[in-house]
């Protein structure tokens, strides 16, 4: 149990460190939530999902310590920070076609809550190529996170266990 509370404890903190980097460098943020959204699936495939909505709860609240712009927070929390588990759920015993399905009705879903959330404070000025871009691009970060499940289970869980 101890080993799954450090263990637990420092998934969290290199979190909160990559999401404190979106202060320090004000580029490429959101290529680092990306990354940042990476280590919650590390939780769920140690320990469930359980455990994985424990660590994004503290994850939310850490990161609305650290991430001084508080829109991107809102952009991290609704998007990036929950994927993981999103994920998680939609891909169980599901066909493929239907998994892209619920993950696209996901991402548009929360786009247009983080649009409608955003729109009083900052211009976003909104086409159907727009649109099409961020759903390719979503696409895109989707095969990279599967990509990362599957190193972390094929290469990096033997190395950290043997650690």
């Amino acid at each position: 149990m101890s080993k799954k509370i450090a263990y637990g404890g420092i998934l969290l903190a290199l979190n909160t460190i990559l999401l404190l980097l979106i202060n320090v460098i004000p580029i490429n943020t959101l290529f680092i939530m990306g990354v940042a959204s990476l280590i919650i699936s590390i939780v769920i495939m140690e320990w469930g999902p359980k455990s994985g909505v424990i660590f994004y709860i503290g994850t939310v609240i850490l990161s609305f310590i650290v991430m001084t712009n508080k829109v991107q927070w809102v952009a991290y929390i609704l998007t990036f920070g929950i994927y993981g588990l999103v994920k998680y759920f939609i891909e169980q015993d599901r066909h493929i076609y239907t998994e892209y399905i619920l993950k696209l009705i996901f991402a548009n879903i929360m786009i247009c809550i983080l649009y409608l959330i955003l729109k009083s404070f900052i211009q976003i000025p909104i086409n159907i190529i727009l649109v099409l871009a961020f759903e390719v691009v979503f696409l895109i970060y989707d095969r990279v996170y599967t990509s990362f499940i599957i190193y972390y289970n094929e290469k990096l869980k033997k190395l950290i266990k043997n650690i």
